[in-house]
């Protein structure tokens, strides 16, 4: 184990950075410390460590990490869903709209380590009013504010819950049950809307005979996507198509489990494209473009557009996947799928220079592995070696370090993909690697400068 360093995560677990925690008492007792193991992800903490009073927190918690990851530190990111878990915990807060509650959060976050970001900005973010933002953010301040200076370790938040988590396609499916119930409903006290929450959220009803042909087909397509056997998603995505011939995501399944080539995804997945778009219909394109991925109905479609866009670069015709990636950013720009990052790595094997620069202007302040050593690339294929290489290749190693090994090949790239990643991680460099180590290969003389002595 190496020593701790400054800007470390502090070993005491309040999330802050060593230098502004412990440090100057540690100093003062002449203690030395060490680097702990690393934490377990945010992901996998949220599903497979925290316990949760029902699943809208744990919806709120996902929903928070998908908006926030690669713009802020693991660390910080991972505090803040801890210092949420314990607020739910103790509050058991209603949740009506699910954007709320992440919003605030988020706002919380930039105030604890201070980012220069505005209730506006958020409320704009999440589709939500100023008002309601700064509400719950104030609540959480005050429970914040009542914590003791030191949150809890990790050992003593390591509970496994008792059922094994829920997919993120298992999160769609409550999501869309409890906003179905909440609708239902009028409440006339909070006490009554938790009671209801607690009776509908720890136990998962059986699908009653009353269902449409349309919602037995989506129940039969939300056990074929967490299904472990690919004959048997196969299956009941069929039965799916019989029940609704409509069903998006029935097509989205066969593309990634019956098709054996990346013409047969690209058939499927432009079916489920064509069924996407009608049952959608133009004016809901219109209502909700720009936050498109937040209205739960349009995700089977998102999720095959961007699933044939891949295929089409499979293929080869990457005109056609460069042009579906763009449609998909203008109906969500917030890109909760990652698709600028697909973008950015097909207009580098195109050499689109300029559209790739604008891209990188677009997300400028993404600070991802693939956005840092893609600014390389893109600098060197419009400038050549000029100047600023020098200064973006340091900030692209300081942000990752691990990178330029898997590039040189001086580190094996494992076969299998991680399933998780953190910001400027090993991981992370695994991942960006495995999808961009091709656009370096045929730049030698751009890959030795990583080894320049910084």
């Amino acid at each position: 184990m190496k020593k701790l360093g400054r800007n470390d995560a502090c070993h005491c677990g309040s999330g802050l950075k060593y230098k502004k925690c412990c440090l100057n008492k540690d100093a003062e007792d002449n203690v030395t410390r060490i680097t702990q193991p690393d934490p377990k992800p945010p992901a996998n903490l949220i599903d497979d460590v925290l316990t949760w009073p029902n699943i809208l927190h744990q919806t709120v918690a996902n929903y928070f990490l998908e908006h926030t990851t690669s713009l802020y530190e693991t660390q910080e990111i991972h505090y803040v869903i801890r210092l949420w878990n314990d607020y739910a915990n103790a509050m058991n807060p209603l949740i009506k709209k699910i954007g709320v509650y992440p919003a605030a959060l988020e706002y919380t976050l930039c105030q604890i380590y201070g980012y220069a970001t505005t209730q506006s900005e958020l409320a704009a973010k999440y589709d939500i009013s100023v008002g309601t933002l700064s509400q719950r953010a104030n609540q959480i301040f005050s429970f914040l504010d009542e914590l003791p200076p030191q949150q809890p370790n990790e050992s003593s938040k390591d509970i496994f819950t008792a059922s094994a988590p829920l997919s993120r396609i298992g999160m769609e499916q409550e999501m869309q049950r409890i906003q179905a119930l909440l609708n239902e409903q009028n409440f006339d006290s909070l006490e009554e809307a938790n009671a209801f929450i607690q009776q509908n959220m720890n136990t998962k009803p059986a699908i009653p005979k009353s269902l449409s042909k349309s919602e037995q087909a989506t129940e039969l397509l939300y056990a074929a996507w967490d299904h472990p056997n690919p004959k048997q998603r196969i299956k009941l995505a069929q039965d799916a198509l019989l029940l609704d011939p409509n069903c998006v995501d029935a097509y989205n399944i066969l593309a990634e489990s019956a098709a054996d080539t990346p013409k047969d995804m690209a058939f499927y997945y432009k079916q489920a494209m064509l069924v996407g778009e009608q049952s959608l219909g133009e004016a809901c394109f219109k209502e909700h473009k720009g936050h498109f991925w937040g209205y739960l109905p349009t995700r089977p479609y998102m999720r095959a557009k961007k699933g044939y866009a891949v295929a089409q670069v499979e293929l080869g015709n990457m005109p056609e996947a460069i042009q579906h990636y763009n449609e998909l950013l203008e109906l969500n720009p917030i890109d909760n799928q990652g698709v600028r990052d697909l973008l950015l790595t097909a207009y580098i094997e195109t050499l689109e220079w300029k559209n790739a620069s604008k891209l990188i202007q677009r997300y400028n302040d993404d600070g991802s592995a693939i956005f840092n050593y893609s600014r390389i690339l893109v600098e060197y294929g419009i400038n050549g070696q000029s100047t600023r290489l020098a200064s973006l290749i340091k900030k692209a190693i300081t942000h990752n370090p691990y990178v330029p090994a898997y590039l040189q090949g001086k580190k094996r790239l494992p076969r299998e993909m991680p399933q998780y990643m953190g910001y400027g991680d090993d991981q992370e460099a695994i991942v960006y690697a495995h999808a961009n180590r091709h656009l370096w290969m045929i730049r030698p003389e751009l890959l030795q400068l990583l080894t320049v002595k910084r």
